[in-house]
């Protein structure tokens, strides 16, 4: 089977999308000043009120993410750019900034509606320690950590609608059930890999209404056989359907290969921002994680591809 050649159709108006993605006036508009400081309430926490207020302080890390930068460097890049757009407008210190990272209250920015064809997956992003080339070549000699992103995007529209940042040693199937009850419009098909595979990951598909297209392992024996007194098992039903209709066949029942989009939006998350965590301490990182991921979103909403079939 020869592999099929695409071509994007819509060339002038994604190559628009990449352009504005790196304008400034997509992230910073004039309406800035009005949002920027912390609103005065009579019911507030004991203490000192608030300067700079949430919005703020999601802008300035969000710039600091967007363009690799350390804290320090990112208060200066914003306070640069208040001084060409003319804004007399303090910024926060990296050390506010830091502070106030871990107290964002952030949701996800998609623009999803209804029931949804979800696929999930998850991937390494270290924290600190050697780089790979120099591992492969010569062996590590200090500690490496990493964290653990798991997210699921919408088929349809390649937008990230639940993600989770967690230790390196939680399995993808303990997390499925918590993606899950991030998105309450419903599911029709839910997608995953080998690494989902588990009884309840299946059954917990099921409870919402939708299809599993969970990859099984190989050589999966049936648990509970059909009876009239206890309803059959999903992942058992995968097995018969697989031996009926094979590997291949079962995938292209169920649009198994869909799962191929979730790889390629990790992709395009650590082409963005990187393979590496700059935060220090999981919270700090869930937020970092959770900025990337909307930035990714805002980038998918500005336009995508449309390729279609050559050959």
């Amino acid at each position: 089977m020869t592999k099929k050649s695409y071509r994007v159709r819509n060339w002038q108006e994604y190559n628009k999308a990449l352009t504005q993605r790196g304008s400034l006036t997509l992230w910073i508009d004039e309406t800035i000043a009005d949002k920027w400081y912390e609103k005065t309430t009579d019911k507030r926490p004991r203490g000192r009120q608030l300067t700079y207020s949430a919005f703020a302080m999601e802008t300035c890390l969000r710039l600091r993410l967007l363009f690799h930068l350390a804290l320090r460097q990112g208060h200066g890049f914003v306070a640069s750019v208040f001084a060409l757009m003319q804004l007399h407008l303090p910024v926060p210190s990296a050390s506010q900034q830091c502070r106030r990272q871990k107290t964002l209250a952030l949701t996800l920015g998609h623009q999803v509606k209804g029931p949804l064809h979800v696929v999930v997956d998850a991937t390494g992003l270290k924290m600190y320690g050697e780089g790979e080339w120099k591992v492969r070549q010569h062996g590590y000699s200090k500690h490496r950590m990493w964290r653990k992103l798991h997210i699921g995007i919408d088929v349809a529209s390649q937008q990230v609608v639940m993600m989770a940042l967690t230790d390196n040693g939680i399995g993808e199937n303990k997390l499925l059930r918590p993606l899950l009850n991030q998105y309450t419009k419903g599911y029709t098909t839910i997608g995953g890999d080998k690494g989902y595979d588990a009884y309840d990951s299946h059954e917990e598909v099921k409870r919402r209404g939708a299809t599993s297209a969970i990859m099984i392992q190989r050589q999966s024996k049936i648990r509970q056989r059909a009876s009239k007194d206890k309803p059959p098992l999903v992942r058992d039903e995968i097995i018969r359907q697989m031996r009926k209709l094979g590997r291949k066949g079962w995938k292209k029942a169920v649009n198994y290969h869909q799962r191929s989009l979730v790889e390629t939006a990790i992709f395009r998350y650590k082409t963005c921002f990187g393979d590496k965590l700059r935060a220090r301490n999981l919270v700090n990182q869930q937020i970092e994680a959770f900025m990337a991921c909307n930035t990714l979103n805002r980038f998918t909403q500005l336009g995508m591809p449309l390729a279609e079939i050559v050959n």
